[in-house]
């Protein structure tokens, strides 16, 4: 079982060394496919047609394969080129720019694409952005905080994206 874990681990590292964007992507939209699923099984609807579900969790896997994914990896490798290394005054100034610039736009950008891609108009996008956005971002710096900060400490650049992948399933 070992091995086989070295060898999946050895194929990864060759596939984001060779397609970063992609295995991220792909990776990403995966992880939201399955954490849809893992909410509906939660919430526990019983009147919802199966192909009702799985439209839902591939419409946010989509968010999360061709947006989330893409979007992370070019935003991980933009704040490396501007603020490298792990020092702590490098580490506390990427916190604050990704969670006050970065946090609200992905949070207000996948509420708006996920609205979108489940039929909602301008009108109701706007309605969900102005309820939802602010309380959502307080509570995504309480989580998202603490694991930047991991993150950019001790988690190796090309593994960001996975690490938050992780913590989106259960955030």
């Amino acid at each position: 079982m070992a091995l086989a874990g070295r060898g999946f681990l050895a194929w990864y590292n060759a596939r984001l060394t060779s397609h970063p964007y992609s295995v991220k992507a792909f990776g990403t939209g995966a992880t939201y496919v399955a954490s849809d699923c893992t909410a509906q099984a939660i919430e526990g609807e019983k009147n919802v047609m199966i192909q009702d579900r799985a439209a839902r969790a591939l419409k946010f896997g989509a968010v999360g394969c061709f947006w989330v994914g893409p979007l992370l990896t070019y935003w991980f490798n933009v704040m490396e080129r501007f603020l490298p290394g792990r020092a702590p005054a490098r580490v506390a100034a990427k916190l604050v720019i990704d969670q006050v610039l970065q946090g609200p736009f992905m949070i207000g950008s996948m509420f708006a694409l996920c609205a979108a891609a489940n039929g909602a108009s301008l009108n109701a996008i706007q309605n969900k952005l102005e309820a939802e956005l602010w309380p959502t971002w307080v509570n995504s710096v309480i989580v998202w905080g603490p694991v930047q900060i991991g993150q950019q400490m001790l988690v190796p650049l090309k593994y960001r994206v996975a690490v938050a992948n992780g913590v989106s399933y259960v955030w």
